[in-house]
């Protein structure tokens, strides 16, 4: 074992192991938009041999959870799955053809894989957009948004996906992606709108 790297109990360990079961179970769920008893516990299943026989990265949790910030993220999750599915549905009925469409480029404060993997999650979820791409050395995700043909839609596309990462940051990052949300608290103006 690297003298760098702490030392982690067993009982922390399983309990890592149980929060990564539970997220894996969580997106079979989503992915298959069925809660019910035969698609939980196909998920379990798939979870348990999935972490039994695939290397899988160790999950860094951050050890902090705020349960109100993580109500904040939950209900702007639900409201904006909501207006962006009407939204996609008005493309399909309006006379006025859809704007090109756009792949744009974040990048993100924080350096947690768990983080960077929940923004994805959360950007693809909401209708409109999908990530295409990530860059996990630079923290960059690449994702491509519908009807985005104007300077001012791309920023409008960014400063959502910030807003992602912000939400969840407060919700559970680590002290060290707070002090990042500290220091960059505006990444469009960060970066001059680019990146």
């Amino acid at each position: 074992m690297s003298p760098n790297r702490p030392r982690m109990t067993k009982g922390r360990s399983f309990v890592q192991q149980l929060v990564l079961v539970f997220f894996l179970v969580l997106l079979w769920v989503m992915l298959w938009d069925s809660v019910s008893l035969l698609s939980i516990l196909t998920g379990v299943i798939l979870a348990l041999v999935v972490t039994r026989v695939f290397y899988l990265p160790p999950v860094v949790l951050s050890g902090r959870f705020n349960i109100m910030h993580a109500a904040v993220f939950g209900l702007w999750f639900v409201y904006s799955l909501v207006h962006a599915s009407v939204e996609v549905a008005w493309f399909a009925f309006r006379r006025r053809a859809v704007g090109a469409g756009s792949v744009i480029a974040c990048d993100l404060r924080t350096s947690s894989d768990l983080l960077m993997t929940l923004v994805a999650d959360t950007a693809s979820l909401i209708p409109g957009s999908i990530i295409i791409d990530s860059d996990r050395a630079l923290g960059i995700l690449y994702l491509h948004v519908l009807d985005c043909d104007s300077e001012e839609k791309i920023r409008t596309a960014k400063a959502q996906v910030y807003h992602i990462e912000e939400l969840l940051i407060r919700a559970l990052g680590s002290h060290r992606d707070l002090a990042a949300l500290r220091a960059i608290p505006d990444p469009m103006h960060q970066n001059g709108g680019e990146g």
